[in-house]
């Protein structure tokens, strides 16, 4: 059987939700900063001295921050995560990893066979959470409201 919370912990609750809110509102804005410097790094660096490796490694760290971005957004919003935009991240982080790398054979055969499958089971993961549908999307649909 379940009790109604009292009214000291519903006040209790509320000011945590709003004390999480704003610190979600906090590494937001700390984020968006750190992809507005790196843009400016990518853009000066780039006219110094134009290095294929460098400006790519920066272009992928950009798009994780802005994912990273996306989900604290998501949150804010929602108050929940996708995990379909987790494993996104999860995803372009291994491939920054796989671009990065510069010599494999630095790297052991454990690493190598544990990023593959790693790589396999957010790929997996991935593809599950597309075909699954969800409520905003079944709403959509049942509204016969077209979704581009």
């Amino acid at each position: 059987m379940k009790r109604e919370p009292s009214i000291i912990e519903k006040l209790v609750m509320k000011w945590l939700v709003v004390g999480f809110d704003l610190v979600v509102i906090s590494l937001a804005a700390i984020t968006m900063g750190y992809v507005i410097y790196m843009m400016f790094i990518l853009v000066t660096d780039t006219i110094r001295r134009f290095d294929v490796e460098e400006v790519l490694h920066t272009i992928v760290m950009i798009i994780i921050f802005l994912e990273v971005l996306e989900l604290l957004s998501m949150y804010l919003k929602e108050h929940h995560v996708s995990m379909r935009n987790v494993v996104e991240l999860g995803i372009l982080a291994m491939v920054r990893k796989v671009i990065v790398t510069p010599d494999y054979s630095k790297l052991g055969w454990q690493t190598l066979v544990g990023m593959s499958v790693l790589m396999f089971v957010m790929g997996w993961i991935y593809v599950q959470e597309r075909r699954r549908r969800t409520q905003h999307e079944e709403f959509l649909i049942e509204h016969g409201i077209e979704t581009g």
